[in-house]
């Protein structure tokens, strides 16, 4: 006899995202997710402002392995700094960004995508930090964390991916 299991925490059942419609402004660069979102934060790098024309990145974070490009002709990835790097996507169309790729090591690897890329961002979890908050335009202001200097904002990053993997986003 089996015993009935309790149904999983809220939280372990929010965040997952399933999306075949994810796409770059010109929706000519597209792709689809189906996993847990492992975090959501907002970036003010300078590869972030330059890429996305704007004074900070709105990105959520997913295990690589969850993310599939439709053509992967449409994107172009460069990295914008020495390894170990995001791999930026950008679309050969309108240039831009689509999602960005990070191995960490050997089969694991992270996807960043624009949380604008994403048709339905309802299922995703709040923003919760701003990084490289030392290289905003403006400031902002909300009640979130910000983050400064680049080993503290890789750090809090690192923190938040690694609470999602703990909340079941593996």
């Amino acid at each position: 006899m089996s015993v009935p299991r309790d149904p999983p925490e809220p939280a372990l059942r929010s965040h997952v995202i399933v999306a075949d419609n994810c796409s770059c402004p010109c929706q000519d660069a597209r792709f689809g997710i189906n996993g847990r979102a492992l975090a959501r934060f907002f970036c003010h790098c300078r590869i972030c402002q330059t890429l996305y024309k704007a004074p900070f990145a709105d990105v959520t974070a997913f295990w690589g392995g969850s993310v599939a490009i439709a053509a992967t002709d449409k994107v172009r990835f460069k990295r914008y700094r020495l390894p170990p790097a995001l791999r930026r996507g950008t679309c050969v169309s309108c240039g831009a960004p689509v999602l960005g790729f990070l191995t960490l090591a050997p089969f694991v690897r992270l996807a960043f995508v624009p949380t604008r890329n994403l048709k339905d961002a309802t299922a995703l979890p709040a923003p919760a930090t701003h990084i490289f908050y030392h290289r905003r335009v403006a400031d902002v202001h909300d009640p979130l964390p910000k983050v400064s200097g680049y080993w503290r904002s890789e750090l809090a990053v690192t923190r938040l991916v690694l609470r999602g993997m703990a909340r079941g986003g593996a």
